[in-house]
């Protein structure tokens, strides 16, 4: 735990460095890990008895459990701007009014216990079951909030169309979310059934599992944070619209026709070269365009037209007549396995699962 907690500051002041890139998405980011951080290490201290030096440090006024999912919510949405640019998400502020509050209240218990200078007044609040109802609203506000930050990211990494994003920041925010989900899940069971084995009186017997959770959570994130520091954080120019040179609304045009009608993406061999050619432009242009215009690259671009073929022909009441095979080669797929695999990567099912249901219409 104590180790875990050491770990934790030291990635913070590690990360700090990395503010220039996306200023807020740092600052927040560095308030989760270091609430995080401070949580162990403050629970190692009251297990190692280190306040029996100073007895009013057992309620030290930091609201660092409120903090820790505020501070990761704000960590993740300022990863992105929003619609006008903007990285100011002023609506939801009042993420931080519990972490408020209950400094407020912290504060004035600490300063109870340095006038006494004693922890009578932890006793006290520790015996109005204060804390075992604390524990229990910190974790469900932490795991409702964990679950918002999922559906940011999900809405974030799809671009206009529908597609994945290829940025690697967005697997890396779903894999820490999702474990720091499963986490503060655990936790939660570990509480409740706690509770419910000492008649609704915690034993404190769940801590140790959640502050190993904890320990493992800031280890890994420390592992990634010293090897692979570009993950954590995206500067907001990357995803901000650039505007369009003036050529492209004809290359547009020049693209949809080569698609649209004459169906180039048939063509199984078709290169970015043959494209450029027929579009009459270069192949360092076209490839830009789709990568800025559409967020894919030449393949992707293709096969999603080529999954739309194959579908348009299933509907077809010649359909039954050929085997998915020889649609797919219509389409433009050069062998069947790749055709199954990019088909249910844009569809979510097979091809012969799509067939069967279009044939029960």
């Amino acid at each position: 735990m104590l180790l875990g907690g050491i770990q934790g500051m030291i990635l913070c002041l590690f990360l700090y460095q990395k503010r220039t890139i996306n200023r807020l998405a740092v600052y927040f980011f560095l308030l989760f890990l270091f609430s995080l951080s401070f949580y162990n290490l403050i629970y190692a201290l009251l297990d190692m008895e280190f306040f029996q030096y100073y007895r009013p440090l057992h309620m030290f006024p930091y609201p660092y459990k409120w903090l820790i999912g505020a501070g990761f919510y704000f960590y993740v949405k300022n990863q992105f701007p929003s619609k006008d640019g903007k990285v100011y998400h002023k609506e939801e502020w009042y993420l931080f009014l519990p972490a408020v509050l209950y400094g407020l209240l912290r504060t004035y218990w600490f300063g109870i216990s340095v006038y006494e200078n004693s922890a009578r007044i932890t006793r006290v609040v520790v015996d109005s079951d204060f804390f075992r109802i604390h524990e229990f609203f910190y974790q469900v506000f932490t795991i409702a909030i964990l679950i918002a930050s999922l559906r940011l990211i999900k809405k974030n990494a799809q671009n206009e169309n529908g597609q994945k994003k290829s940025q690697p920041v967005f697997g890396w925010l779903r894999r820490l979310t999702t474990v720091f989900l499963l986490i503060m899940i655990i936790d939660l069971i570990l509480f409740s059934f706690d509770l419910f084995l000492h008649n609704w009186k915690e034993s404190f017997a769940f801590s140790y599992p959640t502050f190993m959770f904890n320990t493992l959570l800031i280890y890994w994130i420390g592992y990634m944070g010293f090897t692979k520091p570009k993950l954590f954080f995206t500067s907001i120019k990357q995803y901000k619209k650039n505007t369009p040179p003036a050529h492209w609304d004809l290359l547009a045009k020049k693209v949809q026709k080569a698609i649209g009608v004459d169906k180039i993406y048939t063509n199984s061999n078709l290169t970015l070269t043959e494209f450029a050619s027929e579009t009459g432009t270069t192949t360092k242009e076209l490839s830009k365009y789709i990568n800025e215009v559409h967020h894919m690259n030449f393949s992707e671009f293709l096969n999603l037209y080529r999954v739309e073929e194959v579908k348009e022909l299933l509907r077809s009441s010649e359909a039954n007549k050929y085997t998915l095979v020889t649609l797919a080669e219509e389409a433009g797929f050069s062998s069947k396995s790749s055709f199954n695999a990019i088909f249910k990567k844009a569809t979510g099912i097979t091809p012969s699962l799509y067939k069967k249901n279009q044939s029960t219409l």
